[in-house]
Parts: structure tokens; sequence; C-alpha cells
């Protein structure tokens, strides 16, 4: 019986009144014996949790969380728990600063349209709250239509699942990651690479095994490829940094591609140091040279690749001379790149969000992954394999429209999402930020009235062109924000203001990764009357649904409803804490890619596209080929005169996730001020000295930050810090924080590549100067 038919008869005895019956629990490879998720400890009760939601990151490490008298005294990594083998980040160390800072908001507040941007809230009940949320949105749907609001969140952590409910619930087609122009994280790379592969491929670091390391299935990577990424400090999209490292103990050799020298690419064995969006160049040179040395798996090609010829013809002219001159390396080292990628018995790709922050982002997560094709790297240990969700529990990762199919009444999309410009977006049923924004401004192709906005620090943060949300926030005639600090944008915007619990306060179920399904365990009660951001959708989408849609009665009885299928309960998955999965290698040859059953991989032809039919539904080529950034040296040397340096954005320093974590002591002890790091000879030629400020400038905006000086940069290039503002200054200043003082992301437009993915915040030009006092 298939997982769909399970769902439907499940709801089916619901509706008649009877107990559903159970569903079989799903094979395991972790054995729970003797694995409690709570006891008592000298005096402390210890309760074994899973890190997820903000203040957090792109994982959900295990942790232990250590509590006296009602109170979280200490946080440390879990040993046993697999994913993270007891290892915690900065950021988790210093949880309880976040927890427990006096700037947490508590209770929920409301504010006069008028008084937007003063901090002039006023305390009211939840209740209070609701009504006011339900009056406001359904006057604007009354006079605007559901559509008039749009449905935001953050970055992607367990909020990423449950988003969509909250638009379902309003009726809204309109939802997604708030004013990120081109949807440029993860969502290009994505979407490309799922029309070439059938779905999303990872590099196996052994994360599929609970036992990890010593399984005897497992091989390390002979080459681990670090494609504008800074993985131990990163630590992104459900990948520990730590696992690299791991992997090189065990005889992985690296090979980097970044303009920035970080620690791994002190540690490679070819460190390829690019000019900023042209990344793609490189890929298809290394392509040219590995079938110019006759180093490409030709029994892989054959038998699951499409379109090989028209690919090999297509790169004979993308030599390592013509990408060396492109992207500002030398041609011997692309050469020795692509002859040990294609001598190597295995090899993966550790891809960065750099890849989707150029305007053609969207085309370079398709040439990385013709490298890994042609070199035989899918479904073998040590290579990319393939990233289903656990037990099909899509809402953790990678959420499916039949998730809340019955929690409320469809929406009726009848063409209006914001996306109808672009033909990838449409395919991908997803929202562009860039119309939305423009509608907001303009009121064309139709009004937005109303914002939903959840975790998501949008002005200080992902919006590119901040200098045009923050107006255009404040004349919707509506918002509501959830979140757990008063934020610029909050402060700026919010009609009603939600507090939102952190992991420590709340139950759940953990996410943003394949491998494995554990649980989330409160710790602590939530402070003040913060709830859940799971709890605030549904209890806010109550006055909006009926009864008939109703699938739980609470918190727990919600999580039991999206564990229906696994054969567990919620406590019943607090009780072990994780579940692993059986795991498999060479899906493709099995028939366990294909919803049908039949081998191959899940695309349109049945197997790997290097020529990709769909592309031509969206007007670009069916190959993977380069193009130059919008504003480049080669594309606008005229701007280039001006601007004469190469701008990149939105590193990962330590301590900070995005805007989060300004609050925290320790963290700003890390990285007291933005910064903007400049290569010393650079720096000298404009009289900068280390820890002057800077005013950064270009034909889109300016700001100021600090200098950092490092060789470890390109000297044609700049790298600058993102999402500052400053919680110390307080709300009544009139600055917000002052977010627009340090915002590099006023240098950046709101502007998608030609598919309405990806977005030029890595490959800007600017100038600099110094700031005199």
């Amino acid at each position: 019986m298939d997982e769909e038919r399970v769902g439907h008869e499940q709801l089916d005895a619901r509706a008649q009144g009877e107990k559903p019956a159970p569903v079989a629990k799903r094979e395991t490879q972790d054995d729970p014996s003797g694995r409690a998720w709570t006891w008592q400890e000298d005096g402390y009760t210890v309760v074994r949790s899973n890190a997820r939601s903000g203040p957090g990151c792109h994982d959900n490490c295990g942790v232990l969380m250590y509590v006296k008298d009602g109170v979280l005294e200490k946080i440390e990594g879990d040993p046993e728990n697999p994913y993270n083998q007891g290892r915690l980040c900065p950021r988790c160390l210093a949880f309880k600063e976040m927890l427990y800072h006096e700037d947490r908001l508590k209770y929920p507040m409301k504010r006069a349209k008028e008084d937007r941007g003063k901090n002039a809230f006023t305390r009211i009940t939840w209740d209070e709250a609701y009504d006011i949320i339900e009056r406001e949105m359904k006057a604007v749907i009354e006079k605007y239509g559901n559509e008039a609001i749009w449905v935001t969140q953050g970055t992607g952590r367990d909020i990423n699942g449950y988003g969509p409910l909250m638009a379902q619930y309003l009726g809204t087609p309109n939802y997604g990651t708030g004013f990120l122009s081109g949807q440029a994280c993860y969502a290009p790379r994505i979407f490309s690479t799922a029309l070439k592969a059938g779905g999303l491929f990872i590099c196996d670091y052994s994360q599929f095994f609970p036992d990890r390391y010593d399984d005897p299935r497992w091989e390390a990577p002979e080459y681990v490829l670090i494609w504008g990424n800074n993985p131990v400090v990163a630590n992104s999209d459900g990948t520990l940094g730590h696992w690299i490292v791991e992997s090189m103990k065990r005889g992985s050799k690296l090979i980097v591609m970044d303009p920035m020298l970080t620690w791994v690419a002190g540690k490679a064995d070819v460190f390829l140091q690019v000019r900023p969006g042209t990344d793609a160049a490189l890929a298809l040179a290394l392509c040219n040279q590995i079938i110019a040395d006759g180093l490409q798996d030709q029994e892989f090609i054959d038998y699951w690749c499409y379109g090989y010829d028209e690919f090999a013809e297509h790169v004979k002219g993308n030599t390592p001379a013509w990408a060396a001159e492109i992207c500002g390396v030398d041609e011997d080292l692309i050469v020795e790149a692509a002859r040990k990628i294609g001598n190597a018995k295995s090899c993966c790709l550790q891809w960065g969000v750099a890849m989707d922050h150029t305007s053609e982002g969207f085309i370079t997560g398709m040439a990385c992954f013709d490298l890994m094709a042609l070199t035989g790297n899918f479904e073998k240990p040590g290579t990319m394999v393939a990233a289903n969700p656990v037990w099909d529990m899509s809402v953790t990762w990678m959420p499916r429209d039949k998730v809340w199919r019955e929690c409320s009444e469809p929406v009726k999309d009848q063409g209006r999402t914001m996306n109808f410009d672009y033909p990838a977006l449409k395919a991908m049923a997803a929202i562009s930020p860039d119309m939305l924004l423009t509608a907001m401004e303009t009121g064309e192709p139709y009004p937005i009235k109303a914002m939903f906005m959840m975790q998501n620090n949008a002005i200080a943060c992902m919006g590119a062109a901040p200098q045009r949300i923050l107006p255009a926030l404040q004349k919707m005639e509506f918002n509501v924000v959830v979140d757990l600090f008063l934020t610029p944008t909050a402060l700026a915007c919010a009609d009603v203001l939600l507090p939102a619990a952190c992991f420590a306060e709340r139950i759940g179920i953990t996410g943003h990764q394949p491998y494995a399904l554990g649980s989330i365990a409160q710790a602590v009660e939530p402070l003040g009357e913060c709830k859940s951001d799971q709890r605030i959708i549904y209890e806010t989408g109550s006055r909006f649904t009926t009864d008939e849609y109703k699938q739980w009665d609470d918190e727990q009885g919600f999580y039991d409803y999206l564990l229906r299928n696994t054969g567990y309960s919620y406590e019943e998955l607090r009780e072990r804490t994780w579940a692993y999965p059986e795991f498999e290698y060479r899906k493709n040859e099995k028939g366990m890619l294909r919803p049908d059953g039949t081998v191959g991989f899940a695309t349109s032809t049945g197997r790997y596209n290097f020529y990709c039919p769909e592309m031509l539904h969206f007007g670009l080529s069916p190959l993977a080929t380069y193009e130059e950034p919008p504003e480049s040296p080669v594309s606008r040397p005229d701007l280039a005169e001006k601007y004469p340096l190469v701008l990149t954005t939105g590193a990962r320093p330590w301590g900070f996730f995005h805007s989060e974590h300004r609050q925290s002591p320790s963290m700003r002890r890390l990285h007291p001020n933005p910064e903007i790091r400049i290569h010393p000879e650079t720096a000298s030629k404009y009289g900068i000295a280390e820890g002057d400020w800077v005013h950064i400038e270009n034909n889109f905006g300016s700001c100021k930050q600090k200098a950092h000086l490092t060789t470890r940069i390109r000297k044609d290039t700049v790298s600058a810090d993102h999402a500052w503002w400053f919680p110390e200054r307080g709300p009544e200043d009139g600055t917000l924080f002052g977010v627009m003082e340090s915002n590099i992301n006023r240098l950046v437009p709101m502007r998608p590549g030609k598919v309405g993915l990806g977005a030029s915040y890595k490959s800007q030009l600017c100038s600099i100067s110094k700031i005199e006092e």
C-alpha cells in the first residue's frame, strides 16, 4: 500500500470517527536500545534534543540541555548523535545568551499604523492579536483578493516546510522567501540540477549511516570539490564542515574554487582563486579538458546519460586557456584540477550559495553537475547521492504540495501566482520576489497590500535594495511580523508583532536534511507567552478555515498528524530521539529514483541530461553555457572605470547566522564590527589602513564598513559583510538600529536572472575610499 493511499485511509477513518489504523514502523538502521531522551544527572534534568529553529542555522545538531529549577543552565553537544557527534558551533554554545536575553520578545504586541518605525507597541493578548489579524487580513481579501497577501519567511530552518500552510490558510498563492532577489539561495541550483538529474544530489560524507565513518559500505571521496563555499564556517544546507575534515583524515583531498584563500583552500591540492561570477566558465573548461584527455566515464555516460555527444561538441571551445582569461586563474591549474578529477576513483561537489548569487547562477549549478556526470560520480560511495525526504516527510526538507492538502481549503490560484514573467518560476510553482516588490510599489500587475512575515529580517539581510523595500513595507495596509527580537524590519513595519519560541522552549521534528528523522524536545517553559512558529501558524489559520479541515487538537497532535505515515507518534520519536532509515547506493541501477520503479534517473528522458530539453521551454540553451555578469570589468568596462573593484558579499563569519546573534555579547566579541576585506596592496593604493572606516559605493548605492586587510583575497576583489544592524543602539534613535549605515545590500539591485532565478549578490562592481574622521 503506497503512502498516499495510507494517508487518505487515515483521513477517511478520522472523518467517520474511527481510530486510524496504525501504520507499520519503517525499517531503521539504528538501534535505540538504552537511548534515553531525558534523565537526572548531578542535580540537573538533562534533555536530549535537536537544535532547530531560531536562533539557529541550516542544521539541527544534537544537543544535551541541562536544566535546574526550570532554567537552562548549560548546553552541550550530544556525543551519541550521529549528525554532529558532540560538536557544536559558537552559536549553540552561546544559546543561553539569546534564550534569556533581556530584549527577547515575550508577548504579542500591536501598534498603530501611523506609528510604524517608532517603538510605540502595546501589549495585547493572543486572542486580541488573532482578532486583529483576522479582521485586517479579511478586509484586504475582501477589497483586493487573497493574492494581495504575501506570506514570507527567512532562510530555511524548520519554518521552511510550515510557511506554506500559513499561505494556504490565507488563500494566497504568494508564498516564499521574503525579498530574496531571484530566489537566490539554493532554489536556482536545486531546480536546474533537478532538470539534469531528477532530484537533489549531495556529497556523501557517510551522513546517511548512524555509525558514520565506520560503516563498511562507505568510502571517503578521493576528491571533494569545494566550490564557492567555506564549509567549516558556514555549515550550510544540512552539511557540517567537520564532515569534510573527517573525510580528509580518511584520505580525501580537496580542490577549492573561491576568490578567498579560506582554511580549506589552504589545505587544497589545487586552489582556483576565481573572479566572482565566472564559475560556469571554469566548470565548462574542466569538462573540456577531461574529454580532451579521454578521462570521462564512458560506461556511465553510455548507460545513464542523454545528450553527451552534443555536450562534448558544445564544450570544445571552452578550453582551459579560454576560462583562465575569464576567471583570472592559471591555465595550468585548470588542467591539473581536471586531470585529478578525471583520474579520481570518486569525487563529489560541495557547493555554496555563491553559485546562486550571480544573475545566471541557474546555469552554474548545471555546469557543475555536468562535471560530476562526465566522471560518473553519482550514486557510488563518496560521490553525489540522492537526498530524498526521510519516509517522505517532506515538510522537514523539501515541502511538497500534498503535505497540507487536507488542512484547509485549497488555494484558488487561477494563474495569479506572482511569477508569470518567468516560465521557470511557473514550472517550479514559485513566486518572484522581484515582481512582488514591484507590485508593492506600483500595484502592477496587481496590488500587494498585506504581509505575514515569519523570522525574516528582510531590510537587514536577504533583501537586495533595502532602500526600496523599506518604503514598500511601510505603505502596506497591514503587516504581521513573527520573530524572537524587535528587528529593524519589525520596528519599521509591524502592526502586530508576535513572539516566537526558541528550540529549547518547544517540541517539534528535525529537518533540512534527508538523512534521519528526529525530535525537538522541550526543556524549559517558554519565556512570557512565546509560542512556536508552527503553533502560531495553525492557531492563526483557525480563524480562516473551518472545522472540517481540523486534523489535530494540540501541538503534539500536530506533529502526530505529520508523522502519520512513518509509524511513529511524536512521543515515540522523542523516546528514541532519532531514526535512520535504510540506505542504498546505486539507486539509479535499482529502480529507486523513478516513481514507476524503473531504472534510471527521475528526468523526462530517464537519464542524466547533458542536453536538457526543458530549457528550450524557458528560451534558453539546452546545454550549459557561460554568460558574463551584468556588471563586471568585462561586460561594463565603462562602469569599471569609476568602480574598478569586484564586490562580493555575504561570506559567513564565525558567530553570526545572517542577521541573527548581533545581540550576543560573545558573538560580537568574535566579530564586533561590519568588515570589508581588502588586499593590502589594494588598500595601500587608496590610503586605507587596518581598522579604517571605508566608504563603499557603486551605481546602485553606498554604505560604510571597517577595513580588514588580508592577503587571502584577490587584489581586484573586496568582500563585504552582510546583514549588519546595531541592536545596542536601542529602538528610540530613529535609525531603525542603524540598519542602512553598513548595509551592503544597498549596493545590490533587485534584479533576477533571465529565468527569474539567481541574482548578482556576489558579482557587482564598486569603489572604496577612506572615511576621514
